[in-house]
């Protein structure tokens, strides 16, 4: 029996110049440094696994990185990482790689392919706290986006009366996520919050979809 190829691969795997061969013959697809094969599924969890050897010791995905995982985003140049401040780790080895030190809780991250990341709440928070990078503002779209994720999905879809529901239980969650660990909102984060919550109350957000899933403006 012909032995199944692994989901995701790495120079570790196979020599790099017969991963990019076969990229280039149509056979595989380059994602986060690793290559898949061309019928492999490009979900969360491939995109995840992927991603792992780039991720430094007990780091979560955030942010661009974690919205790019969850299909609601383009993959980042750079991909993000953060890690608990009482957590002891090294720098990424690759240029690739940002990470930062944060406080985190346990019911702020989950695992997706084997990999740590920040759950989609928590991406929202961050997102609206220090943008996608220095200096550059989420997208309301994309923070709506990830309020809604684990939520009715009737919200994603349009129905203004789910939108608004979901919008709540959001706000609650955040305002608890807050208390418990000490996490702090400026004018202008809240604001950005609050911006998400109201479109999802529109109904006006659109249902990602698709290998490449994306909302607008991500």
């Amino acid at each position: 029996m012909t032995a199944l190829v692994p989901t995701v691969l790495t120079p570790t795997d196979l020599p790099l110049a017969e991963l990019n061969c076969a990229r280039l013959d149509g056979e595989l697809f380059a994602v986060a440094g690793s290559w898949c094969p061309i019928d492999a599924h490009d979900g969360p969890e491939t995109r995840a696994r992927a991603l792992a050897p780039l991720a430094p010791i007990r780091a979560a995905a955030e942010r661009m990185t974690a919205a790019w995982i969850y299909g609601l985003a383009a993959e980042p140049d750079r991909h993000q990482f953060c890690v608990d401040v009482t957590a002891r780790t090294r720098k990424p080895g690759v240029t690739g790689a940002l990470l930062r030190e944060v406080r985190i809780g346990p019911d702020d991250t989950r695992v997706v392919g084997l990999q740590l990341v920040t759950t989609p709440l928590r991406t929202a928070i961050d997102l609206a706290r220090w943008g996608r990078s220095a200096g550059v503002p989420p997208d309301t779209a994309l923070l709506a986006a990830l309020l809604a994720y684990d939520g009715d999905h009737d919200a994603q879809a349009g129905t203004a009366q789910a939108g608004t529901a979901q919008s709540g239980t959001a706000h609650a969650d955040i305002d608890e996520r807050a208390v418990r660990h000490g996490i702090s909102f400026s004018r202008l984060a809240d604001a950005r919050l609050l911006a998400a919550r109201r479109l999802l109350q529109t109904g006006a957000l659109l249902e990602p979809s698709g290998p490449a899933a994306r909302v607008a403006g991500a």
